[in-house]
């Protein structure tokens, strides 16, 4: 069994962000995602709060933890073919 709390957030206007959040895990060999979260409008140092609590509630050591800024490609083509080469994207889900 195989279990992930994942956050993604995009830069939106006047520097605020957009949040998803979910529980992904592999069962039998099928990805499956719950408690799926979805905040239109949160400031960096609230992101930032979040972040902090989650690691330290869930015991994630700094090297467990991975930050990913996609904000150099301007597609999402670009940044999904830079996930897949990372190996972090599930491209069963990509059409």
């Amino acid at each position: 069994k195989h279990f992930e709390y994942r956050i993604l957030t995009k830069e939106k206007a006047k520097g605020m962000l957009e949040m998803v959040s979910y529980n992904f895990k592999i069962v039998n060999g099928i990805p499956q995602k719950s408690s799926v979260t979805r905040v239109p409008k949160i400031s960096k140092d609230q992101l930032e709060d979040i972040v902090q609590n989650v690691v330290r509630k869930t015991n994630t050591s700094p090297d467990e933890f991975e930050e990913l800024d996609l904000s150099d490609f301007p597609t999402i083509d670009e940044q999904l073919e830079f996930l897949k080469q990372q190996d972090r994207v599930d491209t069963m889900y990509i059409m």
